[in-house]
């Protein structure tokens, strides 16, 4: 069960301010998530046949970006530069 204990917490954790009809707002649409989940959780799955289970076919060869133009569009964007790599912004 969500509480609104939990949605403070997780507002916390996030660095987020939420104010108590957010935090109304977010508890019911957690609860519903989670009843969800839980219902997802519940569906017998024995008899489905797993398909498509190799590591190959979710990656990628790793290839070298060989566009010059391309690659300089892409620097223009950022602001500055730092040991030949973009800088971006701090996010925390």
């Amino acid at each position: 069960m969500i509480t609104k204990q939990d949605v403070e917490l997780a507002a916390k954790l996030a660095k987020m301010t939420v104010s108590s009809q957010e935090a109304a707002i977010y508890e019911e649409q957690l609860r519903a998530l989670f009843g969800w989940v839980h219902e997802l959780a519940s569906v017998n799955t024995d008899a489905v046949k797993f398909s498509n289970t190799t590591l190959a076919a979710h990656t990628r060869k790793d290839e070298a970006f060989t566009d010059q133009a391309a690659a300089g569009k892409l620097r223009a964007m950022f602001a500055e530069e730092v040991n030949d790599q973009a800088k971006v912004k701090k996010v925390l």
